[in-house]
């Protein structure tokens, strides 16, 4: 049921409930699969692995947000006496009121791209997170507009349904990551100690979080022995990685792409309905679509290391998070990858959200 102030949605409702009796599936689908492979490994009885689901949801719920927005965003509860979030919360607090909603919980993720989203565990407070640079970038009808948005997906409930399937098809993507990580972390001390030898060695996942030490220009020859010792040990993690990615990785991204496709089918809906929802309790289409215009202009502009650790978070986003790839495409040259794109995209296409809300400007126009 939609808020006093947010026309309600039968269809949004409909794939609701087919998102959550879909997700329920998969979850359980999945644990029998595990189940099975441990019956033939270990000889466990299959139904065993039932329980997996249940545990992993308990786990997640007794953590809250922290499972949802990445640990290394620098995010903070907003502060009503802080100068810097009055203006969100006396927003907020108004939309609310208009809306009939009680208010959300407010959380500021200290980034200068502009963007914002809401998520929300079964059972908790929905939580609307917004960017630094959004509240500093925006006007006063900009904001309106993008928290009005936000907090459609509140009242529709659908907030709850799009976090879940988030979760399940990030945890089945990075499945994997919990095998291979241990070994690349062995990145980090090798290309240490090689450094402290006098090479030039970089680990290949390096950013800011793996600052390597200068190298040492005086290394006595004696350490050659143990250059060579270290480029036998990285040459086997390298093999063993490139094994296990081989191995592990194309099944688990295949095992995913259900629930990817589970979050793209509610996510494009949902996203056109809270933009009606947002425009209906605002009375202002055409602020909704300067705000959408504007942060997918901004997009480009976000830090690839921003881009990484939230892209995960992507389908939960108010305008789609852009490529972190080198040319800013995201898409491949062939037919197939343009086709997966646009199949498993969790936003419809910007044109697709401004047709509409040009629509309903001149509707608006016309009965004024």
């Amino acid at each position: 049921m939609a808020g006093a102030g947010f026309p309600p949605d039968t269809r949004l409702t409909y794939r609701i409930g087919e998102t959550w009796l879909l997700v329920l599936l998969l979850a359980f689908g999945y644990a029998a699969l595990l189940g099975l492979l441990l019956q033939w490994l270990v000889g466990w009885p299959w139904w065993v692995a039932l329980v997996a689901p249940l545990v992993g949801g308990a786990v997640v719920y007794a953590i809250e947000d922290g499972a949802v927005l990445p640990r290394t965003l620098p995010v903070t509860d907003a502060d009503a006496a802080a100068v810097a979030d009055r203006r969100l919360f006396a927003v907020v607090d108004r939309l609310c009121a208009l809306a009939a909603l009680d208010r959300p919980r407010l959380k500021v993720i200290d980034a200068t791209w502009p963007n914002a989203l809401t998520f929300r565990l079964p059972g908790r407070k929905p939580t609307i997170a917004v960017t630094r640079g959004l509240l500093d970038q925006s006007d006063d009808s900009r904001l309106d507009a993008v928290l009005a948005h936000e907090l459609a997906h509140i009242a529709h409930r659908d907030a709850a349904a799009m976090t879940v399937a988030m979760a399940l098809s990030t945890s089945l993507a990075l499945a994997p990551m919990a095998l291979l990580a241990p070994l690349m972390a062995l990145e980090v001390p090798l290309c240490r100690a090689a450094r402290w030898c006098g090479r030039q060695w970089k680990p290949a996942t390096e950013d800011d979080d793996f600052l390597m030490p200068p190298v040492r220009s005086d290394a006595p020859s004696v350490l050659l022995l143990v250059v060579a010792a270290l480029t036998l040990a990285r040459v086997a993690n390298f093999m063993l990685l490139a094994g296990l990615g081989i191995v592990l990785v194309p099944p688990m991204l295949l095992l995913a792409l259900p629930a990817a496709g589970i979050i793209a089918r509610l996510g494009r809906y949902r996203e056109l309905a809270a933009d009606r929802g947002a425009a209906a309790l605002t009375g202002r289409p055409a602020a909704l679509a300067a705000a959408l215009t504007a942060l997918h202009a901004d997009g480009p502009a976000i830090p690839v290391k921003d881009l990484r650790e939230l892209r995960a978070m992507s389908s939960m986003t108010i305008v789609a998070l852009p490529p972190d790839d080198a040319d800013g495409t995201g898409t491949g040259t062939d037919w197939f990858s343009r086709l997966l794109d646009r199949t498993m995209a969790s936003h419809p296409p910007l044109a697709a959200r401004l047709e509409p809300l040009a629509a309903l400007s001149r509707d608006l126009s016309g009965s004024a």
